[in-house]
């Protein structure tokens, strides 16, 4: 008999079973659709971490290209608190490698929260024993840091930026929207050990770099104009200073020096007064560089010529209860000659020839009052009376650089002018910009400002400013084979309201080569002590800076006893002795590579003796041999560059044998307090007599370990 299956338990069944399935399709559409996202994180919770891609900052170039501001590669330590198994152990491990202390690490670790709690940001040091951990709760995340690769060579310049990477000073925070780019977004995988990595199979938010930037600046004679500084600055005792220097052809600035500076690699050296730009931010009264605009003015108007006859009245001048006083008196001479010997008498009566709205106009033309507009933050207009404002004395004063308030960076464009022949350009720092194929985005136009005075008073003024140098009060900035066109400033500064007798402004401004510039720059102290006047504390800056340019620049020079080309050969091929005395041992080893030259001698200990005397022209490739206090030696074997040695005489005439001591250093040349500085480094004594540079050096008879010192 065959079995029927009853109709409606078919259906009852087919009926259960569509149900089922339908049940099916709801829970995988459920799971797949509806939660997918929860149970996605919650999978990434348990396999993948979320991070952020920075994207890379920008880097900062100087003129040449070469790198000031860059970024390494670094590694950011953090952990899963929830997966962490061995906190001893790691914050053990921490201590040994990044240093702090145990307890440090571990208050860190108790204090996580999550799956990401950051311990330790941008390491750049590899250390094995962090390398090696293996703890599913121990995170290492590839970054990167920010190296300001010259240390705080252009620090106020370049500025820096902050943990995470922002812009907060200088250009790092000026350009810093170009400069940081934007971020990523990703997941990263977590191994078994802790080790981040990337998947293919995840998608990848990319980041944008930032755009690079290149700058005026040329960064190794930034860094001659930093040292030079920082070297004035302490033989000078002054309290600060800044050193501009410009392109007068175009306005870029090649140099831009302030002290004191900071390393911004560290922060808490970043004080105010070390990240102002001095020669931007503050204004002084400049003395007697102003009178500059003065000499413009009269001989542009043709109220004066360089050989019209002047009086000096003997170097006093009553204006009414004022007394004006000249540092070197003179009586009735030329008026470049008045110039050169930097007479307030002379100029202060030449302003009474000149209207009192012509000479503004020509100082407003020179950039005084106004702001010039450097691509730069924090710059001051600086202040000047109108003529309205005029009292029966201002014009007087401001004559020779008083009742008036200017920039270094004013100052120095002014002379810059005179060097473009009368045309003033606008000052400047970004050169270009380049986007992420390296190729040029925007490039900053020179900028032609006005024609402040015709050319050929801009050739009369830059020859009356040679014989500054070559005659008078600038003769410590002359170099042999440049002719250098500049004029000395020295001003009382005002304090509580009355002109100090103690704290002094001291400059020197100029240019370079004269009859054909490139260079134009301020060397300017603040409140120096050794000595107050420009023409014995800022030339002698200038003129070393000058002599490390010419030779790393290849600046022609010219020479009337050689043909230009000799002297050009010997520019390029050969570089100018510096004085290594007092210096340590590898900060002359440093100093001498910068210029193509170098050292031989005992690799510890102070210079107290170097084989080539200072300021000679050298082969680059040739080594100068120097004697350290380290080291003794036979007196009777001391170099040229030494102090004269005596044998002793023994009773029966016979010269006994040399003795064997340390070298008494040769400090001629030398300013007093350096010299003093050598000698008691090197353990021996000292009799000053007068001041000044050492002249005379005269080993005392009674004790070997003494001498006399003569200065003027």
């Amino acid at each position: 008999m065959e079995f029927v299956f009853p109709q409606n338990r078919l259906k009852i069944m087919f009926g259960f079973f569509l149900a089922l399935f339908a049940l099916l399709l709801i829970r995988i559409f459920y799971v797949q659709v509806i939660k997918a996202d929860s149970i996605m994180a919650l999978s990434k919770g348990q396999h993948m971490v979320p991070v952020t891609l920075q994207a890379k900052r920008g880097e900062i170039l100087d003129r040449n290209g070469r790198v000031i501001v860059a970024n390494v590669k670094a590694t950011s330590y953090a952990i899963d608190i929830t997966k962490l198994k061995n906190k001893k152990g790691i914050a053990t491990a921490l201590y040994l490698a990044i240093g702090e202390s145990i307890e440090y690490w571990e208050k860190k670790i108790e204090q996580g929260t999550g799956q990401y709690t950051l311990l330790a940001r941008d390491i750049t040091a590899r250390h094995p024993m962090l390398d090696t951990i293996k703890d599913p709760g121990f995170i290492r995340q590839p970054t990167y840091k920010r190296s300001y690769v010259y240390g705080s060579g252009a620090a106020q310049v370049m500025g820096f930026t902050d943990t995470e990477k922002r812009g907060l000073a200088g250009l790092e925070l000026m350009l810093d929207s170009l400069l940081r780019g934007i971020d990523g977004k990703t997941y990263m995988r977590r191994d078994a050990v802790g080790n981040l990595y990337y998947s293919h199979e995840i998608p990848v938010m990319e980041p944008t770099d930032g755009h690079s930037t290149m700058v005026t600046l040329d960064i190794e004679l930034q860094r001659i104009a930093e040292y030079e500084l920082s070297e004035g600055i302490r033989t000078s005792q002054a309290e600060g200073g800044t050193v501009i220097a410009l392109e007068p052809e175009t306005g870029e600035v090649l140099a831009m020096a302030s002290w004191p500076t900071f390393d911004p690699h560290d922060r808490s050296s970043a004080t105010p007064d070390a990240i102002r730009l001095r020669g931007i931010t503050d204004m002084y009264e400049p003395g007697s560089t102003f009178k500059l605009v003065t000499a413009c003015a009269a001989l542009e108007e043709g109220i004066i010529k360089p050989e019209s006859m002047v009086n000096g009245m003997s170097g006093s001048l009553k204006v009414g209860d004022y007394e004006i006083k000249d540092s070197h008196p003179i009586g009735k001479v030329r008026f470049t000659e008045a110039l050169e010997q930097s007479s307030n008498i002379v100029f202060a009566k030449l302003s009474d020839k000149i209207d009192d709205f012509k000479f503004y106009k020509y100082a407003r033309d020179f950039g005084f009052g106004i702001i010039l507009g450097i691509d730069f933050p924090g710059e001051v207009a600086g202040s000047m009376k109108r003529p309205k404002q005029f009292s029966s004395t201002t014009k007087k004063f401001m004559a020779y650089g008083y009742e008036l308030g200017a920039t270094a960076l004013q100052m120095v464009n002014a002379y810059s002018t005179i060097a473009n022949r009368g045309v003033m350009m606008r000052p400047f720092l970004v050169k270009r910009i380049f986007g992420q194929d390296q190729e040029a985005i925007s490039e900053t136009k020179v900028q032609r400002i006005r024609t402040v005075l015709s050319e050929k008073t801009a050739r009369t003024m830059t020859s009356m400013l040679t014989r500054v140098v070559e005659y008078g009060t600038g003769k410590e900035a002359k170099i042999a084979g440049l002719p250098i066109a500049g004029k000395t400033g020295t001003a009382q500064q005002l304090v509580n309201g009355q002109y100090s007798k103690q704290d002094y402004t001291a400059s020197f401004v100029g240019f370079f080569p004269a009859d054909a510039p490139k260079v134009a720059m301020i060397v300017m102290l603040h409140k120096p002590k050794a000595s107050i006047y420009g023409g014995t504390t800022s030339a002698p800056i200038f003129k070393k800076i000058a002599q490390k340019w010419i030779t790393a620049s290849r600046i022609p020079v010219s020479d009337v006893e050689k043909s230009n080309e000799q002297v050009r050969k010997r520019v390029q091929d050969s570089s100018i002795v510096p004085d290594l005395r007092g210096l340590t041992f590898a900060n002359a080893k440093e100093l001498l590579h910068d210029i193509g030259l170098r050292i031989k001698g005992p690799q510890q200990g102070t210079v107290i003796h170097q084989s080539k005397k200072p300021g000679i022209w050298l082969e680059k490739g040739k080594s100068i041999e120097v004697q350290t206090n380290m080291m003794a030696i036979p007196e009777s074997q001391a170099k040229s560059f030494s102090v004269n040695q005596t044998l002793t005489i023994s009773p029966n005439k016979q010269l006994s044998k040399p003795k064997t001591s340390k070298p008494m250093p040769d400090v001629r040349g030398m300013s007093v307090r350096r010299a003093l500085a050598v000698l008691h480094s090197s353990g021996f004594k000292a009799r000053l007599v007068g001041k000044g540079k050492v002249v005379s050096q005269l080993k005392s008879k009674s004790d070997p370990k003494e001498c006399v010192l003569m200065a003027r």
